[in-house]
């Protein structure tokens, strides 16, 4: 409460004291309390991935995740489990509110199961229906509070009326935010548990009793390290996705490297063979004392049953990923890149390029919170009426050129009307006419998005058989060439 509002409760009994906020006893205690629960599950934290403080009171966090899959049966069922919970609380002096989901989102709000003055409630099975039945409010969606204030003066106070409103808007309102707390409750965007005992860490170090310049000798004990690494991930089932080496001379900076792995790999010679390329290109510290060897992020390998033949398609992806690895740890990492889609109507920013290997791809962590998240992409687009002599748009991605220009090259177009397909431009010097079209298609983007863009995109094939993409500007009637087909 605030300091005034204490204040004057205090002073009807007499003495006050006034003590400033402790977060970090605060924390300590959830610390306390969070090992207590590791009686419950293995797995007990107040973070997920993607957290965030923005919901969290002025105080810090004030609950816990527990991941208690499989575990109910241990304490005959869920509704048992949750109700021990409850009395091991209670004996710390604390009164809780529990809930129990397949999705961290969904406990959160009530999800399928909630517990009140532990007697169990279950919802129905529809989603829908679940929402509507627990009479799920925003709250529950764990929003910062500005976002709260603003969505109760549009007069929306429920999960279901959000459900109702198309998910572009809210992206362009709102912002991400509220669409990723809306896909964790329903549970069609992933959210794991941020374990409060951090998982184990794999390294090795060796410390030289007398400081060396020898690459040979570095190489042998990078080697001897990779192995202890590779010893310790084995049992785990686990291999490396991202490994960093360190090297400490006398009188220098540190030599730091680091190899990301498209796929995990616990193989010692694949981990050496990229290790060795990066120290073939480094400049080794002088009178080197000390090599430490860490692996910073570990996936679960994939085990595969073998086969009495062999499996080409098998083998090509593992020369696949053996190919990335090297090209990373020759080049770098940021040299190696993959598109990634973009929710964006503008075909040039629909595509964005992220590093292939190095990204955490951790899936052994299971159970409450965790769900795939799927999420469609979609561009703005408004198809109008064709003309009698073209064919349809395809709605599939081939309908689009592999190949773009940017920025469009303006272009010198002749049409009959001045709102109708071309019928010839010029290109590269040359004069293409137009035998056969297709279109238009009208991509626009949102006013709230600042300057707008409208335009009338044309599919056109010359008579020479070659294929483009146009498109008239519609704020001035200028011509582009954007892309061009195979």
């Amino acid at each position: 409460m605030p300091l005034a509002e204490a204040s004057a409760l205090a002073q009807r009994g007499g003495r006050f004291i006034a003590l400033a906020h402790n977060r970090a006893a605060d924390l300590a205690e959830l610390a306390r309390l969070a090992e207590k629960c590791e009686r419950f599950s293995p797995l007990v934290g107040w973070e997920t991935v993607d957290a965030s403080t923005d919901w969290w009171p002025a105080t810090g966090p004030a609950h816990l995740f527990l991941d208690i899959t499989g575990i109910g049966r241990l304490f005959g069922g869920e509704e048992r489990l949750i109700a021990e919970i409850r009395r091991d609380f209670a004996r710390e002096g604390y009164e809780i509110e529990a809930g129990a989901a397949s999705t961290i989102g969904r406990a959160w709000g009530g999800g399928e199961v909630q517990i009140e003055d532990c007697k169990l409630q279950i919802a129905n099975s529809n989603l829908q229906s679940a929402i509507c039945n627990l009479q799920s409010k925003i709250h529950s969606l764990r929003l910062p509070p500005a976002t709260l204030s603003l969505l109760a003066q549009l007069g929306i106070t429920r999960a279901e009326e959000l459900l109702r409103l198309p998910r572009e808007s809210l992206r362009s309102r709102f912002g991400e935010r509220l669409l990723l707390r809306l896909d964790q409750f329903l549970g069609t965007a992933q959210e794991t548990i941020v374990p409060h005992h951090p998982p184990p860490r794999f390294q090795a170090e060796w410390i030289l009793e007398y400081p060396t310049d020898s690459r040979e000798l570095v190489e042998q004990i990078v080697s001897q390290l990779v192995a202890r690494i590779a010893q310790e991930l084995a049992p785990r089932q686990e291999g490396v996705v991202q490994l960093a080496c360190r090297l400490d001379g006398a009188g220098g900076k540190p030599l730091q490297l680091s190899v990301g792995l498209f796929r995990p790999s616990a193989q010692r010679q694949h981990l050496e063979e990229l290790l060795r390329m990066q120290l073939e290109q480094a400049q080794l510290p002088r009178q080197i004392g000390r090599i430490g060897i860490a692996a910073q992020l570990t996936a679960a390998l994939e085990n595969l049953q073998a086969e009495l033949f062999a499996d080409s398609s098998r083998e090509a992806s593992r020369d696949f990923s053996l190919l990335i690895d090297r090209l990373a740890s020759r080049l770098g990492p940021t040299a190696v890149l993959q598109p990634v889609l973009r929710s964006d109507p503008l075909p040039e920013r629909a595509v964005s390029y992220a590093p292939v290997v190095g990204k955490k791809r951790r899936s052994e962590v299971r159970g409450q919170g965790s769900g795939v998240r799927s999420r469609k992409r979609k561009s703005q687009i408004r198809n109008l009426k064709l003309p009698a002599d073209s064919c349809p748009l395809s709605p599939d991605p081939y309908s689009r050129p592999l190949f773009l220009h940017h920025p469009p090259l303006l272009l010198a177009a002749v049409s009959v009307v001045p709102d109708g397909p071309p019928i010839s431009f010029e290109f590269q010097g040359q004069t293409h006419r137009i035998d056969r079209h297709w279109g238009p298609e009208r991509i626009e983007t949102g006013w709230w998005r600042g300057r707008s863009h409208r335009r009338d995109y044309y599919r056109v094939e010359t008579i020479t058989g070659h294929r483009y993409w146009i498109f008239r500007r519609l704020a001035d009637g200028k011509w582009h060439l954007h892309g061009e087909y195979a």
